[in-house]
């Protein structure tokens, strides 16, 4: 990988006096984790996004953690129709707080690996180690048909999240 980073923990926020972590969790979804048909529900749109990271930096929230979402349920809500992917989401939070931690979620059979990779790294030394992964196998067999693939068998699947995984790993700490 050309990305170069600083080492961690001195610089990683995540690693700090609270024993609990605290974090806010699918707020880049239409409708957030609510579904719901009420007027005042979660937009998910940008300026929410970004007033919700800047309140929660200021609180002393240890993190926010999206959905890994390409596609809504339908129906009359919609439930998650509208969401943002989830590096480029974080990158713009990360941009524009000062401690909180914020994660991008990979499926990994839908994510080339060596992309991941290097999104991750920019991503983590733009925002001075305040991104974490969360890497997802996946399970909504629609999303995955918006690929052309097909969903894997569970085992296999997971399998497969172990490889790219170590994949990562590599291009991270290897050189050349």
């Amino acid at each position: 990988m050309c990305v170069k980073s600083v080492p961690s923990p001195e610089r990683v926020q995540l690693y700090n006096h609270n024993a609990l972590k605290l974090g806010l969790f699918g707020s880049n979804c239409s409708s957030g984790r609510a579904a719901t048909k009420v007027p005042e529900r979660w937009s998910g749109g940008w300026e929410d996004n970004l007033a919700l990271a800047q309140l929660a930096d200021d609180a002393g929230i240890d993190f926010m953690l999206p959905i890994g979402r390409w596609r809504g349920y339908g129906g009359a809500t919609n439930f998650e129709g509208e969401s943002f992917e989830t590096i480029t989401w974080a990158t713009g939070l990360l941009a524009q707080t000062k401690r909180l931690n914020v994660f991008g979620t990979v499926h990994a059979p839908l994510i080339h690996p060596i992309v991941a990779a290097k999104q991750c790294a920019t991503v983590d030394l733009i925002s001075e180690g305040r991104f974490g992964l969360n890497m997802v196998a996946g399970w909504n067999s629609d999303e995955f048909s918006m690929f052309g693939t097909r969903q894997l068998e569970h085992d296999t699947r997971y399998e497969y999240a172990r490889e790219w995984v170590e994949i990562i790993r590599e291009l991270w700490e290897r050189e050349g």
